[in-house]
């Protein structure tokens, strides 16, 4: 399930840079539903060690001007915000406190909800073109000597697409209850602009690198679908993962 909302205000809206926390704050403090807002945020959905929270967001969609220097951003209003989950209590309950809110706050600016549009759901075949929303994220954990650091991949690289789908097939089971028979997933990129594409970003301190992009995905729908309503690769519910198919 997906949405967009629009957010309008009569003046600017300013940011920093780096804003995927405050768009992550928006979203949880929109939650009526407190037992449900504080599971996402303290517990999620469990695999063994691994915590899901099965949402995804993209960046601020829309006009923008940066200053480097004062490491700020401004986006023209309105702005769009597209999010997505396979979970219909997580996009029901914000879209409904959204709708009834007179005005809102996204940090420091408050905004008014222009509208929020319900997108149709996708029937995926086993080949589809998509551009991220929000960098795509992979990575391993690594130790050198007694120093363990993260190494994140490049979807030009065959592990990326490895670390991916097992995400998804996690995430299926989570959702499901069972791991889809198709378990195939490629991930193509369009073209050889890597360097282009990654991004790194700082979440609270810590540095992500992620990708954006145009790529193909082929393989199981159901893992693509998985990918479309939750993100592809990690850290989704910190703002990464999420696209749109390319038409």
């Amino acid at each position: 399930m997906r949405i967009s909302v629009i957010l309008e205000t009569d003046r600017e809206i300013n940011l920093p840079i780096q804003y995927n926390h405050i768009l992550q704050g928006f979203l949880y403090e929109n939650l009526t539903d407190k037992d449900y807002r504080e599971f996402l945020h303290q517990t999620g959905y469990r695999d063994g060690n691994k915590v899901f929270r099965l949402f995804t967001y993209s960046r601020l969609l829309g006009k923008f001007r940066m200053n480097q220097q004062s490491g700020q951003i401004s986006f023209q209003s309105p702005v769009e915000i597209i999010i997505s989950s396979a979970v219909e209590q997580f996009l029901t309950d914000l879209a409904e406190t959204l709708i009834k809110s007179d005005s809102n706050y996204l940090g420091q600016n408050q905004v008014e909800i222009k509208s929020i549009n319900v997108h149709r759901n996708i029937n995926f075949g086993n080949e589809v073109k998509i551009k991220m929303l929000s960098p795509a994220v992979a990575y391993t954990t690594l130790q050198n000597q007694d120093v363990k650091y993260t190494y994140y991949m490049s979807p030009w690289k065959s592990q990326f697409a490895d670390i991916a789908r097992n995400n998804l097939l996690i995430k299926h089971e989570i959702i499901h209850g069972f791991k889809p028979e198709n378990q195939e997933l490629k991930i193509i990129p369009n073209g050889n602009q890597e360097k282009k594409f990654e991004k790194t970003l700082n979440y609270k301190g810590t540095i992500i690198k992620g990708y954006n992009g145009i790529y193909w995905l082929k393989g199981s729908p159901e893992l693509i679908k998985v990918a479309h309503d939750t993100g592809l690769g990690s850290k989704n519910s910190q703002g990464f993962g999420c696209w749109e198919v390319v038409k």
